[in-house]
């Protein structure tokens, strides 16, 4: 029954993305994974496959009782049963398993959502545009940080023309209607979406 649902895919869903950079404070990181939250917790609810992708460095991870950067966000955490892949180059295609998978679940949309952008984005994006396979971006719900002096919501607005024309976006009111509205399933207003 799952390969008829859409499949969710969580890209670098870790709290470093919510760590503002020089000169970044305004919020709109935190308020991305809030709508990522509420998006999972319907996607559950309404049985959607969900795969996680997690960036993991060579380094070795330093804990003084202080929280890990490369842990997930709190309340996007993946559960026992939902996939979690390792991405340790720059896509999320990294991962051989990732491509596997997402193949596995062609038919339905895959979604896209997370942080990183541009640049895992990105470069996610330009893997699955050339093994065939599509991902459809939730604009609302990806982040991404500064890059030098341009601003975080400058740089996710360029990362966006340049998504706009190798995939699909769908905006999250779409894929409200389109995918979370049925008689039987929760839908993202009665959890605190549509607000």
């Amino acid at each position: 029954m799952t390969r008829y649902l859409p499949t969710l895919v969580l890209l670098d869903c870790q709290r470093e993305s919510l760590d503002p950079g020089e000169g970044e404070d305004d919020g709109s990181n935190v308020a991305v994974a809030d709508r990522i939250r509420r998006l999972l917790t319907s996607a559950r609810l309404s049985g959607w496959p969900v795969l996680h992708c997690q960036y993991q460095s060579n380094r070795p991870a330093i804990n003084c009782g202080l929280t890990v950067p490369g842990a997930p966000i709190d309340g996007l955490r993946p559960l026992s049963r939902e996939a979690v892949f390792i991405r340790t180059g720059l896509s999320a295609y990294s991962d051989p398993d990732f491509g596997r998978m997402v193949r596995h679940h062609a038919g339905p949309p895959c979604f896209l959502v997370g942080f990183s952008a541009p640049f895992s984005l990105m470069a996610t994006m330009f893997d699955a545009v050339a093994r065939g396979q599509q991902l459809t971006v939730i604009p609302e719900a990806v982040g991404g940080r500064a890059v030098g002096l341009r601003s975080a919501s400058s740089v996710r607005d360029i990362s966006f023309d340049l998504i706009d024309r190798l995939s699909s976006t769908m905006p999250l009111d779409e894929v409200v209607e389109t995918w979370l509205r049925s008689p039987t399933a929760p839908t993202l207003k009665t959890i605190g979406i549509g607000r």
